[in-house]
């Protein structure tokens, strides 16, 4: 029997519908949208499968499309972060020219890496060595860069040099000398007494301290055997030559003799220029004994007396002449000749020769208040004077030749 239907019979179970408004169901579908539109992927495939939505107007009411509009807009158009928006939105930099850091940033920024020192200098080791080789620098002047006088200067001051460092090698450069023309030979003497070096030695020229003339050894007959010989060319006697010409002199006299070193001995009166050969330091003899100073006294007073006989040099010139000798003996008698029995001899002419330099006034307040006559020549009086105080010294000199 079929069962009645009606909404008022009691067999029928009661069905309860609940209603449902419109703006629920657009939440619900709304959420479905959501939920459907990340898993089917990006908005562009979520909005095609929107736009084919069904023609019923019951299926979505109004309200549900405006919620379903305002879903899709929060997913399509979601607003990016404020970082990713400046980055959207600030101009790409070009790419031929870096971009410029800001004020913060400059502060900010790391100083540059210095670049060591020694990079330069490699980078130009390395450019040396890469570069080409440079031409030779040619110097076309024919004129000669040095005078022949000084090439002659040169090389003899390396001889001296070499002598010099001979002697010190040997300990012996600051030994005395001494120089014996008579027999031609030069020597060192150690303290003790003993000769360190030997030399032959020649005669070149001597050079007169007051006078200013230069006489060749071959010139003078005081040192017959000890000079050189005879020079083409070269005067045998040279007046008002000065140091520098003396030694130039000297040094063109040892080229001609094929000298091999130039020695000058000093005096308080003259100056004795040597050739030097045979050098050695294990002498034959060891021992030194001077000879007698006779020669040498003799002919310094010879040139003086001579010179105030022919009245050719001026009084200053002649007081200078004798008063130089004077220096000269007792020079020797301290140096050459101490520990002899020259040296009270010595001693003696020399004070002599000095009391005599004396008697020649000079030009001054002491002299005329003296009322000594001052001339430029020496007076006749005077003169012979001079003379016979002189002979005398000479012949008690001459006793001992």
């Amino acid at each position: 029997m079929p069962k009645p239907r009606g909404r008022g019979t009691s067999a029928e179970p009661r069905r309860t519908v609940k209603a449902s408004s419109g703006s629920a169901r657009a939440r619900r579908q709304g959420k479905a949208g959501e939920r459907a539109g990340a898993k089917a992927g990006p908005p562009a495939a979520l909005r095609d499968r929107q736009e084919r939505a069904p023609a019923s107007s019951r299926a979505r009411p109004r309200k549900a499309k405006a919620a379903t509009s305002l879903a899709e807009t929060a997913v399509v158009k979601r607003p990016a972060a404020p970082e990713k928006r400046a980055a959207a939105e600030r101009p790409a930099a070009p790419k031929g020219r870096p971009p410029r850091a800001r004020a913060g940033d400059q502060a900010s920024a790391a100083p540059p890496k210095r670049r060591p020192r020694n990079a330069k200098a490699k980078s130009g080791a390395d450019d040396a060595e890469l570069s080409p080789p440079r031409p030779p620098e040619l110097d076309w002047d024919d004129t000669p860069s040095e005078s022949a006088e000084e090439v002659l200067a040169q090389r003899w001051a390396a001889r001296g040099e070499e002598l010099f460092q001979q002697l010190e090698g040997h300990g012996a450069a600051l030994h005395e000398y001494r120089a014996d023309l008579k027999e031609g030979r030069f020597v060192w003497i150690a303290p003790n007494g003993r000769v360190s070096a030997e030399a032959s030695a020649r005669l070149l020229c001597s050079w007169s301290c007051a006078t200013s003339v230069l006489v060749m050894a071959w010139a003078d007959p005081l040192v017959s055997g000890a000079e050189i010989e005879r020079i083409d060319g070269m005067p045998a006697e040279q007046d008002g030559v000065d140091e520098q010409g003396a030694w130039q002199i000297a040094m063109r006299a040892a080229d001609a003799c094929n000298a091999a070193y130039l020695y000058r001995v000093s005096s308080p009166q003259a100056w004795y220029f040597l050739a030097l050969d045979g050098l050695t330091f294990s002498p034959k003899r060891t021992s030194f004994h001077p000879g007698a100073p006779v020669g040498l006294v003799l002919r310094a007073i010879g040139e003086v007396r001579e010179a105030i006989a022919s009245r050719a040099e001026p009084a200053d010139v002649v007081r200078d002449r004798i008063s130089a000798l004077s220096d000269s003996l007792f020079h020797q008698a301290r140096y050459a000749y101490r520990d002899t029995d020259w040296v009270a001899r010595l001693d003696r002419t020399g004070s002599c020769l000095s009391h005599l330099a004396k008697r020649i006034p000079r030009a001054g307040f002491s002299a005329i208040a003296a009322g000594q006559r001052i001339d430029e020549w020496l007076e006749r009086e005077l003169a012979l004077e001079l003379i016979n105080a002189l002979s005398l010294i000479e012949d008690e000199w001459s006793l001992f030749g």
